[in-house]
């Protein structure tokens, strides 16, 4: 489904139909599951997320709440992006709780932040992260968007509305940002 129908049922979901959203969740499933399995190659292996449920944990998030207004295919996943990204979080935060350090997810960043980095805790990138959307909000939502939502500079650029130029650009000052907060400078 091309990217003007997801936009007019997102439109139907704010002017009322309730199911809209479901129609827009089943028309990017395999996207949105594609997005998952991804993140979740990143992890060490004994993680208990399977693709599947990261994807529907992260749907029943979206879809309870409350003034959800999404205008576009690119908010979309976005807002699906935050909410897999918490998925994770809570997940890394849970196996955490056994003892300090015990069973926290580590994430592996080498497709998208560094070639060979090692694997690391999801809750150390989301530290960094914070610290990141602290000093530009623009660059932490740039993160999101490329590394939690699997969207390409192409795409940012197009949701954004600005050169891909400028995308690589923040992209490059984000990822050399996480580099160094995640002690791979």
């Amino acid at each position: 489904m091309g990217g003007n129908a997801i936009t007019e049922l997102l439109h139907a979901h704010h002017a009322g139909d309730a199911s809209a959203l479901d129609r827009v969740f089943d028309a990017l499933y395999r996207d949105l599951r594609g997005i998952a399995a991804q993140r979740l190659a990143r992890l060490r292996p004994g993680g208990t997320l399977t693709p599947t449920a990261l994807v529907h944990e992260a749907w029943m998030r979206l879809a309870g709440a409350h003034a959800l207004e999404l205008r576009d295919r690119g908010h979309f996943f976005a807002i699906a992006a935050r909410a897999m990204r918490h998925v994770l979080l809570d997940a890394a935060r849970a196996r955490g709780t056994d003892k300090r350090g015990g069973g926290a997810l580590p994430v592996t960043l080498t497709a998208n932040l560094a070639a060979d980095a090692p694997a690391l805790d999801m809750l150390d990138i989301e530290h960094a992260l914070v610290e990141l959307e602290a000093l530009d909000p623009q660059l932490g939502e740039l993160v999101e968007l490329r590394f939690f939502s699997g969207l390409s500079v192409e795409d940012v650029a197009q949701l954004r509305g600005v050169s891909e130029r400028t995308v690589f650009r923040q992209w490059q000052q984000a990822r050399a940002f996480l580099q160094v907060q995640l002690g791979e400078a």
